[in-house]
C-alpha cells in the first residue's frame, strides 16, 4: 500500500470514530431533552400504580424501575432512540406492538409504558388487532370498535417539545369500514387537525401541527367520532424545521 494510500485510510477510520462518538453523544442529548427528570419522576410513580393495580407482573416492573432509575441518573443509553437528524420517532409504541393482556376491553390494552392512554367510558371496544389483513407492519395494530351508539373514543400521547421546532408532522396508516369517523388532533401546546371518513384500502394520513409559544409539551390525539370500525398502525411523529445537533 502506498504512502497515500495509507493516509487516506488513516483519515477513513479517524473520520469514522469521530462520527461514531457523535452519534452517541448526540443520542444521550436527545434521550435527556425527551426525558427530564419531571418525567421520568412521574413515570417511576405510574410503574408503581401498575404494579399495585396488579397490571404488570414482576419482572416487568423491575424491567421498568430499572431502566427509568438508570435515566434519573443519566446512565441509561437508549437502544431504539435515532440519532438521526430528525429522529426516527418521538411517539412511544407508534407501530402498537406494546399490548397490556391484564386489561378489560373497554379500557386500554396499550398502558402507560405503551405511551397511549384511553378514555374510560364509551359503547366501543378498544383492542389489539392480528388479523393479517388489518395490520400494516409488525404483528399488531390498534383498533376502534363502535358497539352502540356513535361516540368519541381513541387514544392520546403527551409528547415533549423539542427546542427550535417550527412544526410537527404525524403520518399514520389507517382503515376502516362502516360509517366511521377519524379525527387526529393536535391539542394543549400544538394546533392541528385532520378529520374524514376512512376507506377498507390502508391509507397512510399526514398531519401537521403548529407548536404554541412556549410550550414545553403537546397532546396528540387520535379518535373516531362515529360508528364502524378503525384500525391504527405504524404511526410517526417528527419535528420540522430543527437540527437537534445544533
Amino acid at each position: 500500500m502506498k504512502s497515500w494510500q495509507r493516509c487516506t485510510v488513516a483519515a477513513l477510520a479517524l473520520a469514522l470514530s469521530a462520527a461514531l462518538l457523535w452519534s452517541a453523544e448526540t443520542k444521550q442529548q436527545l434521550a435527556k431533552r425527551l426525558w427530564p427528570r419531571a418525567r421520568i419522576t412521574k413515570a417511576l410513580k405510574d410503574v408503581e400504580k401498575q404494579k399495585a393495580d396488579g397490571l404488570i407482573t414482576e419482572k416487568m416492573y423491575q424491567r421498568k424501575v430499572k431502566m427509568l432509575r438508570a435515566r434519573l441518573a443519566g446512565t441509561f443509553t437508549p437502544k431504539m432512540l435515532s440519532a438521526t437528524n430528525p429522529p426516527l420517532n418521538l411517539l412511544r409504541n407508534a407501530s402498537f406492538e406494546d399490548y397490556n393482556r391484564n386489561t378489560r376491553r373497554n379500557m386500554s390494552r396499550w398502558n402507560w409504558w405503551g405511551g397511549w392512554a384511553w378514555p374510560k367510558d364509551a359503547a366501543y371496544q378498544n383492542d389489539k388487532e392480528d388479523r393479517a389483513e388489518y395490520v400494516k407492519g409488525g404483528k399488531l395494530s390498534a383498533r376502534f370498535k363502535s358497539t352502540g351508539k356513535p361516540a368519541r373514543c381513541g387514544i392520546n400521547q403527551g409528547i415533549p417539545t423539542i427546542e427550535g421546532a417550527t412544526g410537527y408532522e404525524l403520518t399514520i396508516w389507517a382503515k376502516g369500514e362502516g360509517n366511521n369517523m377519524l379525527h387526529i388532533a393536535f391539542e394543549a401546546g400544538a394546533r392541528g387537525q385532520f378529520r374524514e371518513q376512512i376507506g377498507p384500502e390502508w391509507r397512510q394520513i399526514t398531519v401537521t401541527g403548529k407548536p404554541d409559544a412556549g410550550a414545553k409539551k403537546f397532546t396528540i390525539w387520535l379518535y373516531s367520532r362515529g360508528g364502524g370500525t378503525i384500525w391504527l398502525d405504524e404511526a410517526r411523529m417528527l419535528p420540522l424545521g430543527v437540527k437537534l445537533e445544533d
